[in-house]
């Protein structure tokens, strides 16, 4: 079996570049030749072609509409920039086919919903297409498809058409519940042999993530200020995450700042090997806005690390199939400022009196077991395997 993957970037560092080749090395083992599309030579590319795996770069960008709201200098580019994406892919759909004409795959797997180009492909060349639906766009990153929300669904929904969501709610969003064609498969993220677990945390809270208004830090940093002026002794904060020098970013530190919070709020920046920073964590907190899944939550648990989460969207999904699994909760939830400052204020109160372990390592233990079941890469590639050879069976 050939399959043609198309990613969005060639970055390493991101939770889709992450899952994505979780799949490739995944689906291999099941004999699968995989022939990897990227928009261009960076270190996605560079790694496969290190494994001896084909891949191609080819010119072609985000199927959405450029950013149109932030500033004057968007407004005034927007329709130059417009076309240039129109113009851009149209033409990466011109060397896909070339492509997929010279290696003729049974299907074309697109890993992200924002590209479009295998979706084309597909259509010429009469070739199934697999959507990998790992993001709201609207809800998380303020992205607009072309022909919006409902346009998006409709390409779902074509007769060539096949979509492996990440979530129930991603799947119940796209109004593709009850579409044969479609299936939830969760993201395999680690390995059941990266189960950890260490009793002895260390005193500080953290967040991994993009420092960016979708991760939610802003909202964050304001409740740690919060528990701050709660607690006698707070516990430090770090930061583990991509740092774009933005205004957002700029306010983030500019808050730390005028709270005079330098020495208890650290920014990071990216960090490569990021285990042991969850392993030995107090507890990390997600306050994602509409997190798709939320690859660092289930990281985290795999790690042995208490999961502070807001109670939304993928996030919330993990939360409720722990619960499900377990009959008890596998992370705490929280909806409001006051209820993270709670819950932060709680865990200082264990940590600092000795009964932390005692409180808190059941709950641990519980999200141990469920992401065993749910999150493993194993699972993750035998099922997208077999989704491909349903497709086939149906195609033959």
């Amino acid at each position: 079996m050939k399959v043609v993957y198309i990613t969005s970037s060639t970055t390493m560092s991101g939770g889709g570049s992450k899952s994505f080749l979780n799949i490739v090395y995944g689906v291999i083992q099941y004999g699968v030749k995989p022939i990897i599309i990227c928009p261009d030579k960076g270190a996605m590319y560079q790694a496969l072609i290190e494994k001896g795996i084909s891949v191609y770069a080819c010119f072609y960008r985000t199927g959405t509409y450029p950013p149109f709201d932030k500033n004057w200098k968007d407004i005034l580019l927007f329709i130059p920039r417009l076309f240039g994406r129109l113009l851009a892919n149209a033409i990466g759909v011109l060397q896909l086919c070339k492509i997929c004409k010279k290696e003729k795959p049974n299907i074309i797997h697109t890993n992200v919903s924002v590209t479009n180009i295998g979706y084309y492909a597909s259509q010429i060349l009469h070739i199934p297409h697999i959507w990998h639906i790992r993001e709201y766009g609207d809800l998380d990153f303020k992205v607009h498809y072309f022909r919006e929300h409902k346009g998006q669904v409709r390409k779902y929904k074509h007769s060539n058409s096949y979509t492996i969501c990440i979530t129930k709610d991603l799947q119940k969003h796209n109004d593709l519940a009850k579409e044969k064609k479609s299936k939830v498969i969760y993201n395999g993220v680690l390995s059941l042999q990266n189960l950890l677990y260490t009793a002895n945390k260390q005193p500080y809270f953290l967040f991994v993530g993009r420092v960016e208004e979708a991760k939610g830090v802003l909202p964050l940093l304001e409740a740690y200020i919060s528990y701050c002026n709660k607690v006698e002794h707070p516990i430090p904060l770090r930061i583990a995450g991509q740092l774009k020098g933005d205004k957002y970013e700029q306010h983030c530190k500019e808050l730390v700042y005028t709270q005079n919070l330098q020495s208890y709020v650290s920014f990071l920046g990216e960090i490569s090997d990021i285990l042991p920073l969850y392993q030995n964590a107090q507890a990390m907190v997600i306050p994602s806005i509409s997190e798709g899944f939320g690859r660092i939550t289930t990281e985290a648990m795999f790690s042995g690390c208490l999961t502070i989460g807001n109670d939304v969207a993928g996030t919330k999904e993990q939360f409720d199939n722990g619960k499900q699994l377990t009959g008890e909760e596998i992370g705490l939830r929280y909806t409001t400022q006051e209820q993270l400052v709670q819950h932060m204020s709680n865990i200082t109160e264990a940590a600092q009196n000795g009964t932390f372990t005692q409180t808190y390592e059941p709950m641990i233990l519980r999200a141990q077991k469920v992401v065993a079941q749910l999150y493993t890469t194993e699972q993750n590639a035998q099922q997208v395997y077999q989704f491909y050879q349903e497709i086939c069976s149906r195609n033959s």
